[in-house]
């Protein structure tokens, strides 16, 4: 009787798994059924399609190159991914690399990290460098080398090897720069240089003061005050020079310091591509571009969609009532009601509260990086 029981309740353990997990391999199958593995499967950057094993790596890089070149030129900001992608094939097609290979040292790489080369082997000809000796000391070589340029210049050195010598993120690069140059040509073929010009120079020279979330908006107001009382006071003594005074006075602010906010987004955007995208690729790609929206120039109520489509994607990673998180989003949404109120007051009753909406923009902006 307690074989017939014990045989029966196998039985069924195993209709249960196969009805609700089709794919013994695919983590997201087994989360819809009731059969729960006893060992926790993590997740990564190549577990993330569960279809990933259909095609060739190298395949998918090159369909995945062409989709995303066409990205960029329907819209310019999705070129921010390019080398996240990059990473995330890198890794995979080393990966694989790694599992064809029969030896302790790739399994154990394989298990750590699912690269060819780590930091280590480099660091072994660094061995007699006085600031690194000293740093192995004290950390072990552990944390990133911040105060030694020598293993700064390794760990670029690294990176470069792992994306630009591996094929699959070359075909990548390639595929997508190649396919958004032959989209922009065809543009500029049938539509002259006005497609040029709006399609992507327009982007690197926008300043919109209206409706801007940024911290940055009212010195692009203040900017294009002067230059446009520069123009006032010189029309009466000349038009030619005028324009000349007009640049003098305008591209000075906007031109030399209009680049400095981009200093905060490549450093945000080269930590997430290098450190989270070749691990987890959907939340490297919200916080790319959250952090990207934050620390725009422009940030008008449409750019908000950008991250939140990508929100669902990495949401169950995300500690959503943790007091921490609670305190963020409360802090976060008291920031935009404050910056609305204080943007009605200016918009629609006409008062003078330019400086009230700086201060809910610098209001805002904190709200964001505390997120």
């Amino acid at each position: 009787m307690v074989a017939v029981q014990s045989a029966t309740n196998q039985h069924l353990h195993q209709r249960i798994r196969g009805k609700f997990s089709s794919s013994p391999a695919c983590p997201y199958h087994r989360r819809l059924g009731k059969y729960v593995p006893k060992k926790k499967i993590p997740l990564s950057s190549s577990q993330t399609p569960c279809f990933q094993g259909t095609l060739p790596i190298r395949l998918r890089a090159c369909l995945t190159g062409i989709l995303h070149g066409i990205a960029i030129h329907a819209k310019l900001y999705p070129v921010i991914y390019t080398v996240s992608i990059m990473a995330a094939f890198a890794r995979q097609e080393q990966q694989r690399i790694l599992t064809t290979r029969k030896s302790h040292i790739t399994s154990q790489r394989a298990r750590e990290g699912g690269w060819l080369h780590n930091l280590s082997d480099y660091l072994r000809i660094m061995e007699n460098c006085f600031c690194c000796a000293l740093s192995s000391e004290k950390n072990g070589m552990t944390g990133f080398p911040w105060k030694h340029p020598l293993r700064i210049l390794t760990l670029a050195a690294l990176w470069v090897e792992r994306l630009f010598f591996t094929l699959s993120s070359v075909l990548f690069l390639i595929l997508s720069l190649g396919t958004m140059a032959f989209l922009t040509y065809l543009s500029v073929h049938f539509y002259g240089r006005v497609a040029l010009d709006e399609g992507l120079l327009y982007h690197f020279q926008r300043v919109d003061h209206r409706h801007n979330y940024s911290i940055y908006w009212y010195w692009i107001y203040l900017a294009r005050g002067r230059a446009s009382e520069a123009l006032n006071r010189m029309t009466l003594i000349g038009t030619g020079a005028s324009e000349g005074l007009a640049k003098t006075t305008f591209s000075p602010q906007m031109g030399f310091l209009g680049h400095i906010p981009l200093i905060p987004q490549i450093i945000i955007l080269g930590f997430t591509s290098l450190g989270i995208a070749p691990y987890d690729m959907t939340l490297a790609l919200f916080c790319q571009t959250f952090a990207f929206v934050a620390f725009n120039k422009v940030t008008t109520a449409q750019y908000f969609t950008w991250y939140l489509c990508l929100l669902p994607l990495c949401a169950d990673r995300i500690q959503w009532r943790s007091k921490r998180m609670i305190l963020s989003l409360t802090f976060l949404f008291v920031s935009i009601a404050t910056w609305l109120l204080s943007a009605f007051t200016l918009e629609m009753l006409g008062w003078t509260s330019h400086r009230q909406v700086w201060l809910a923009s610098v209001l805002f902006f904190i709200a964001n990086v505390n997120l």
